[in-house]
């Protein structure tokens, strides 16, 4: 969990909490209400600008950002500034993060919004400063960027979804979703993690091969998929822009956390699995977001999209046998050329029941356990 707004605004970083994968917004009023003082509207924007500006303005109020527009706002300010790459564009935030405009946006944010979390503080005033000249040019009001500012820096909340594989159960979801999921009555007092319930569709798609999701290869997938869903959603809040309000999403926001050179360094998910053999970091990625060869692979995805795992094309089963391999220590341990064969064994097909009972002995005896509901 970040640090909250009574920490110094220095170096941000962009960890956060797990969201939940029921891929809707999902809005807390109270939690993302802004403090925001009731004045009469005489601008186009609704707000009242004092006659002396910024010393009759209320920190954090309608008022003091249409000063900050009006007075610090430079004038060549580009509105794709959030979405262009380059040495160019770096320099130009570098530059701006000392500048009096930057620094009263960030005491307004933070004003605006004292509950918020630190590490968002940072996107929210660049998003500010990108989409500000519209309120200037009159194509937006002073609201409408207001709004803007607060989605930049909304977070998931966990809450309750009810369908999981055609059966009435209380699941875990996250927020923030792709598509809508059809709600469904409680029948049971039994819950499953999100994590859970990818390591069962897992299983029922493997069919006569779900042994090998062994206890530990369900253990990381289970602790994992939080981790993946947070960093997907820090992904999606670096992409919004005033052109994308929404950030990315569906398969591009997937594609774009995935370790692969298309993708932006920052976005790739395997930053967040260092303490992973390489290997094993890379099957785990390629399970919940799956590749650009087969990218409605990603476990995460087709849970979201409420895909039959009794129907998955065997393609795409055949790959997740072959990363499966990784997440399994003992089978880690085997020589690089020994998990290659085993690999392409996989891939075949094959059934490597021998090898895993023979590496993990009484291992594998609960392996069918979640598979029940």
């Amino acid at each position: 969990m970040g640090k909250r707004l009574g920490t110094p605004v220095g170096s941000l970083p962009t960890h956060g909490v797990a969201m939940t994968l029921n891929l809707t917004w999902s809005e807390d009023p109270e939690r993302y209400q802004s403090h925001f003082p009731l004045e009469s509207p005489r601008r186009p924007s609704g707000a009242v600008r004092p006659a002396d500006g910024r010393s009759a303005s209320t920190a954090g109020s309608v008022a003091k950002l249409d000063w900050i527009i009006a007075e610090l706002l430079p004038a060549d300010i580009a509105k794709d500034v959030m979405t262009r790459r380059g040495t160019e564009v770096q320099q130009l935030w570098e530059s701006l993060t000392t500048t009096p405009l930057y620094e009263e946006l960030t005491v307004w944010v933070m004003a605006a919004w004292p509950d918020q979390m630190v590490e968002r503080v940072d996107t929210m005033v660049r998003t500010a400063i990108a989409s500000a000249d519209r309120v200037r040019q009159g194509e937006w009001t002073t609201e409408r960027l207001i709004g803007f500012v607060r989605k930049a820096g909304q977070r998931a909340e966990h809450r309750e979804v009810h369908q999981h594989l055609g059966h009435q159960v209380h699941i875990v979801s996250f927020d923030d979703a792709l598509i809508d999921l059809e709600a469904m009555p409680v029948a049971r007092a039994n819950s499953c993690s999100l994590g859970q319930s990818i390591v069962a569709n897992l299983r029922v798609a493997l069919g006569e091969h779900r042994y090998m999701v062994t206890p530990s290869a369900a253990a990381l997938l289970d602790r994992s998929c939080d981790i993946a869903v947070d960093h997907l959603d820090s992904v999606r809040a670096r992409t919004v822009s005033a052109e994308r309000a929404e950030g990315l999403c569906g398969l591009d926001l997937f594609a774009a956390a995935r370790p692969t050179r298309r993708a932006n360094k920052s976005n790739r998910i395997i930053e967040v699995f260092r303490d992973l053999p390489h290997p094993t970091a890379v099957s785990l990625s390629h399970l919940l977001l799956g590749t650009d060869h087969h990218p409605k692979a990603a476990l995460l995805w087709r849970h979201a999209s409420g895909l039959s795992p009794a129907e998955v094309p065997a393609e795409i089963v055949k790959d997740w046998r072959a990363e499966l391999l990784a997440l399994t220590p003992a089978i880690l341990a085997f020589s690089e050329r020994r998990r290659r064969r085993l690999r392409d064994r996989s891939r075949r097909g094959d059934n490597l029941r021998r090898v895993f009972e023979q590496t993990l002995g009484g291992e594998l005896a609960g392996e069918d356990v979640s598979v029940a509901f």
